[in-house]
């Protein structure tokens, strides 16, 4: 970190490399690589997991599931723990025990002017609530402490429906009379390559199941095979109030134009548990927000990406008459720069002001960005 500001370089932080505007590297400049720490710690009588900053939510739920404990952690397992923590955080766990980044009670911090800081909600808590939500531009997170809650096995798996309204319209009944202990992700697609659904459906709208009691950490691999290395995407998000009837309809009519077997449209519900904070306690502000939607195409050639950029942006502009002003910064792409504002919602005049304290020279810039 010295070097890079000292000369005047771009600094890319790394951590899960999952990001998908390419943060996480830049040409010219230095990448600061944290996959090497991987360390992780669990004390099951506090329920607490003390995790380093390269691990993946896989080495996560490995180390918790010994002790029959999980946190909120991502969709798959090669999730990056950094990223997705300091972005908010959502996964299947989001409704019974909140977002990630509300079960985060310490973190370990290096500070642009390179000062390592312990943070938690009585000491540096001014840096605590920024990298609740606020992304990667506070600092490097070398070590994260994380409140663990009592889940193990678990029921859950795929329910696989025709592209239909009707379908989408009993999802979002079936969310708003459910408690919190059902997590029920939406997701618009083709038939997934997955070995659980047989190939003469893969690519095809599809009727079918595959639910089962498992263990907590693996229904974070479900899904792993459809996102390898080396894929391209491009991604847009959106914040809803329910999912009203537009949203529905712009589902099923973009839903059948998806680009490919990998693309897909994803609904997290994010109320219940979600909603227990204020939208003023943490840097992520939706906390009246019921879904948070990521559109995203993902192809194996740039050009093939390129082609689609349309189709996902047509598809976003469908959904702004009935959407909240931002969104989910971990589903901003590279040209959302413009949203950040929005992205924080009434809570940007904070981060904003801690960002002139402790990053004024904005060396953590490589991200969605609040500059100082």
């Amino acid at each position: 970190m010295d070097f890079a500001r000292e000369q005047g370089l771009p600094l890319a932080v790394r951590g899960g490399s999952h990001g998908v505007p390419g943060c996480g590297t830049c040409d010219g400049g230095a990448v600061l690589d944290l996959g090497l720490m991987r360390g992780i710690r669990v004390d099951p009588e506090t329920r607490t997991a003390w995790v380093e900053g390269g691990c993946t939510w896989a080495d996560v739920n490995h180390a918790t599931y010994a002790f029959g404990l999980a946190t909120t952690g991502g969709m798959v397992s090669t999730t990056g723990v950094g990223g997705l923590t300091t972005g908010g955080g959502m996964g299947y766990l989001a409704r019974r025990c909140g977002l990630s980044c509300d079960n985060l009670t310490s973190v370990d911090l290096v500070t642009a002017d390179g000062s390592f800081v312990t943070c938690t909600d009585e000491q540096n808590s001014d840096l605590m609530w920024a990298v609740r939500g606020g992304g990667g531009n506070f600092g490097v997170v070398t070590s994260f402490a994380f409140r663990l809650h009592p889940v193990a096995d678990i029921l859950g798996g795929p329910t696989f429906f025709p592209l239909d309204g009707d379908v989408i319209r009993r999802y979002r009944e079936l969310v708003a009379e459910a408690d919190e202990g059902l997590g029920a992700t939406f997701v618009v697609g083709l038939g997934p390559p997955v070995p659980f659904l047989p190939e003469r459906r893969h690519g095809r709208p599809v009727l079918g199941r595959h639910l089962e009691r498992m263990p907590c950490p693996v229904i974070n691999t479900l899904f792993d095979d459809l996102v390898p290395a080396g894929l391209y995407h491009y991604w847009k998000g959106a914040f809803t109030q329910g999912l009203p009837d537009g949203v529905v309809d712009a589902f099923v009519e973009y839903g059948a134009a998806t680009p490919s077997i990998r693309s897909m449209t994803v609904v997290f519900p994010i109320d219940g548990a979600c909603h227990h904070l204020g939208p003023e306690e943490t840097a992520f502000a939706y906390r009246d927000a019921d879904y948070s939607i990521a559109l995203s195409p993902t192809l194996t050639t740039r050009q093939e990406c390129e082609a689609q950029k349309d189709w996902v942006r047509a598809f976003h502009r469908a959904l702004e008459a009935y959407s909240m002003p931002g969104a989910y910064v971990n589903f901003m792409d590279g040209d959302d720069q413009h949203r950040v504002q929005a992205d924080y919602r009434g809570n940007h005049a904070r981060p904003t002001a801690l960002k002139r304290r402790y990053d004024p020279g904005n060396l953590f810039r490589l991200n969605h960005n609040i500059a100082p």
